[in-house]
């Protein structure tokens, strides 16, 4: 059921790289990049044939990211070290911000987002009291690693998807975020990184090559190329921008904001087909969720937890994506839909008569 939103996408994106190509091997690079990790979600659809394949591959994939959380918290003991340009002077509470091998406390940050739900659903999912206390250790412990990135859209997106992932399956779990909130404001670090957002200095510094002077340059330049086909594939804010600087009046960096890139880039069209294809996402996770939790309660199954871990992950992941080009990461496009096929397994293509194991 994803698949019309997914091929509308890439014929939106092809079409545009044609129809607005004033680089081509530039537009074919920012297609590419844009559109070719797409595939993954078919070829994870397609290659898993049981509840066996999918759940090897979901353990497998919740056990990479404990290994990563346990390296990001040795970073954060050792004061792992950082380039200066990552915390601001008034900030002398952060000593570190972790980065695990991704080399950005922003994409180590969103990749404990995916998985943390992930790893609390295999706490219901789990029949053995012994295997829930081992899935509710592991995710605290990539709680704090998430915490220990220092980054604050990683946290607002976790909040986001802790939040949905307690409505949807244990409402309880609100006073054990209460608690966990209250100990939060206690940590020095986490007030002094909140606390910054309300000063002069943050003000200045976002204004002055942050969010808030980069995005208004994105727009203006939108608007000077066209708002419906935009500047083209590869053209501003992206990866394949900053290596290809072809125009010299064009100011290169990251725009931090996958959404606005994708509109500065492919216009109000591109943006569009990739509003469309997440809706999809979306609504066909919510289906695979009724039909696991109608299953649940009917003690048919019990996959109603771990689809709404990963649904809960991906919408943690789609915040996340209005401060960081996270989809800028190859990987994290990769992971992103392979879990989304996961979804689909579990409410479509798994067979009434199979039993999890």
């Amino acid at each position: 059921p994803m698949d019309c939103g997914i091929l509308l996408f890439l014929t939106a994106g092809f079409v545009l790289m044609n129809v607005n190509a004033p680089f081509f091997s530039i537009q074919f690079s920012g297609f590419r990049a844009s559109c070719q990790y797409l595939l993954w979600f078919y070829l994870v659809t397609r290659l898993i044939r049981n509840d066996r394949d999918c759940m090897t591959l979901y353990l497998t994939l919740v056990s990479l990211s404990f290994v990563l959380s346990l390296h990001g918290i040795y970073q954060y003991i050792t004061k792992a070290p950082m380039p200066s340009n990552w915390v601001a002077q008034a900030e002398p509470a952060v000593r570190t911000r972790v980065y695990s091998i991704f080399g950005s406390p922003n994409i180590m940050g969103d990749f404990m987002v995916l998985f943390v739900p992930m790893t609390a659903a295999l706490a219901y999912y789990a029949e053995k009291p012994s295997q829930k206390v081992v899935a509710w250790l592991t995710t605290f412990c990539m709680c704090f690693a998430c915490l220990f990135t220092m980054s604050r859209a990683a946290w607002v997106a976790m909040a986001v998807a802790i939040i949905l992932f307690i409505l949807l399956v244990d409402r309880r779990l609100f006073l054990l975020l209460a608690a966990g909130l209250a100990l939060l404001v206690l940590i020095p670090f986490v007030r002094t990184r909140i606390g910054f957002l309300f000063t002069q200095d943050f003000i200045d510094a976002n204004t002055n090559g942050g969010r808030g002077g980069r995005w208004p340059l994105g727009l203006e330049l939108l608007q000077t190329y066209g708002v419906w086909t935009g500047v083209g594939h590869g053209m501003f804010g992206g990866a394949v921008a900053v290596q290809n600087k072809v125009l010299d009046y064009i100011q290169y960096f990251y725009i931090d904001n996958y959404y606005l890139k994708t509109m500065v880039e492919t216009g109000y069209l591109g943006l569009g087909a990739f509003i469309l294809m997440q809706l999809g996402m979306i609504v066909t996770s919510c289906r695979s969720i009724c039909r696991t939790g109608a299953q649940w309660k009917a003690k048919q199954s019990r996959n109603y937890p771990l689809v709404v871990g990963m649904f809960c992950g991906l919408c943690g992941v789609l915040v996340h994506c209005f401060f960081e080009n996270i989809f800028e990461e190859p990987y994290m496009m990769v992971y992103f839909w392979a879990i989304a096929a996961m979804i689909v397994y579990f409410g479509f293509l798994r067979k009434p008569q199979e039993v999890s194991t």
